[in-house]
């Protein structure tokens, strides 16, 4: 099955604070989202309408992931357990069964993975399934591939759960090459956050994924197995353009099997 994500960034933020995250939820279910990846930051100050969210996501049966803009380690290189404690939580009164952070200010040397492994056991109740992902996001130090590698290392030897979120147009705003970046991470990869990426005069732009068959990112996207959980984020407008996208990304799995196998 090809799983598609949209997450609730692709649309006009100012519209989603106004209107809530709840009420985009049926045009992604209707659109043919395999699920929903809600925003923390776009919950309107105070006002943090899990359970109405809830339940219009088990109304329309999509998988749900919660993304909460956190870093894992912070600043002196410890685990950010307050804010990952407290996102756990959120996850679990969401029913989310995915929760997706960036790596802050990991250090090999200063940071533990197995106080990590045993802070995830204790959050974790033993009846629930909550994955841990870890994404490549546009700072310099958690969007540093040789950082996340090291990381994911260091997890997968004392078998942290954590995998990874590759974004591939996120790789550009760190200045690192994407090809790079699967080449050394793509075995820890369990998530794939599509968009497009243009220079322009002013910097940096995402932009939506551009219908070309040559795309690198199809280039990307087939080499992980059709089976990857894929997300659209980029700014998709009007709303109605959302199902093209869908339909695009699934169309471009051109094999039903890869070879890569996450080891963690």
């Amino acid at each position: 099955m090809n799983k598609v994500i949209v997450p609730l960034n692709a649309f006009n933020r100012n519209e989603v604070l106004e209107k809530g995250q709840e009420s985009f939820i049926e045009k992604i279910a209707l659109s043919g989202a395999y699920g929903i990846e809600i925003r923390r930051e776009l919950f309107p100050e105070g006002d943090m309408t899990l359970e109405k969210i809830k339940m219009e996501v088990e109304k329309f049966k999509l998988f749900t992931i919660f993304s909460a803009p956190i870093e894992l380690w912070n600043l002196g290189s410890q685990l950010n357990k307050e804010l990952l404690r407290r996102t756990f939580v959120e996850a679990r009164n969401l029913g989310a069964s995915w929760v997706k952070t960036s790596l802050g200010h990991y250090q090999t040397e200063r940071s533990n993975c197995i106080e990590l492994k045993q802070f995830i056991e204790e959050l974790i109740d033993e009846n629930e399934t909550i994955q841990l992902f870890v994404e490549n996001d546009q700072t310099m130090y958690g969007g540093n591939v040789e950082r996340l590698k090291a990381f994911f290392e260091s997890a997968s030897v004392h078998e942290v759960p954590v995998k990874m979120t590759f974004d591939t147009g996120n790789w550009y705003y760190t200045k690192q090459n994407v090809h790079y970046a699967f080449e050394q991470l793509a075995p820890y990869v369990g998530y794939l956050h599509l968009k497009h990426v243009e220079t322009v005069k002013n910097g940096l732009v995402t932009m939506p994924l551009p219908d070309d068959k040559n795309g690198e990112w199809r280039q990307i996207v087939n080499q992980f197995p059709a089976s990857l959980t894929k997300a659209i984020e980029f700014p998709i407008d009007p709303i109605s353009e959302m199902k093209h996208y869908i339909e695009m990304v699934q169309k471009a799995v051109e094999k039903e099997s890869g070879e890569i196998i996450c080891k963690i």
